[in-house]
């Protein structure tokens, strides 16, 4: 895996197999996994075009997964532990998009790559349990929601020799992946909030 932020954009370069919640996700092969900054206005009418035009400008081929957020890329969060690296972009939205000092950028963006051979359940797995990670980072916050409406999870592994790595079949929070996946996903989305939303923090 090879990773870099260019043009306001994180991409994740690599061979992939993997699953994804955004916008052009599912479950399949991938070279590249992105997520790309754009303007707090932006308007979403065709993502899946503006997606495209984002990846033709960085160079960036088909097949991949493409995530898009209103947070600066500066504030990205990058967390590893052993085969897990885990990509937080982390904004707030409430049902009230307006507070004491103004717009609240939306969406955290949770990207999940893995050194190691996942079975279908574990991709299916880390995505709940980083969606409930997330959730569990918020309430230590003092917040009283879980997300936002825009979230999205990529998890990805790269794709190895056959039986040249290990494999995990199993994702759950008990597991020692569903462990690896909690704390990053907890420390990325904590991090994320302090970097994106100083004033907010009230605990």
């Amino acid at each position: 895996m090879k990773y870099c932020t260019r043009n306001s954009t994180l991409i994740i370069s690599g061979e992939f197999e993997g699953l994804s919640t955004g916008i052009n996700g599912g479950r399949g092969y991938v070279e590249s996994i992105f997520n790309h900054e754009v303007n707090k206005g932006f308007d979403f009418k065709n993502p899946v075009k503006y997606l495209d035009n984002v990846a033709e400008y960085n160079e960036v081929y088909k097949p991949y997964f493409g995530l898009l957020t209103a947070v600066e890329m500066e504030n990205l969060c990058i967390k590893t532990d052993d085969y897990l690296t885990t990509f937080v972009t982390a904004g707030i939205t409430h049902p009230s998009v307006y507070r004491l000092d103004g717009y609240y950028p939306g969406t955290i963006n949770i990207i999940l790559v893995v050194d190691v051979e996942l079975s279908e359940g574990a991709m299916a797995g880390a995505i709940i349990t980083a969606t409930e990670a997330k959730g569990l980072a918020l309430m230590k916050m003092g917040y009283d929601f879980l997300g936002t409406t825009t979230d999205a999870v990529v998890v990805a592994y790269q794709k190895q020799k056959k039986n040249s790595s290990p494999y995990i079949e199993y994702a759950g929070s008990y597991t020692d992946f569903g462990k690896k996946i909690t704390d990053t996903v907890v420390e990325g989305v904590k991090e994320g909030i302090k970097k994106t939303h100083p004033e907010s923090v009230s605990y």
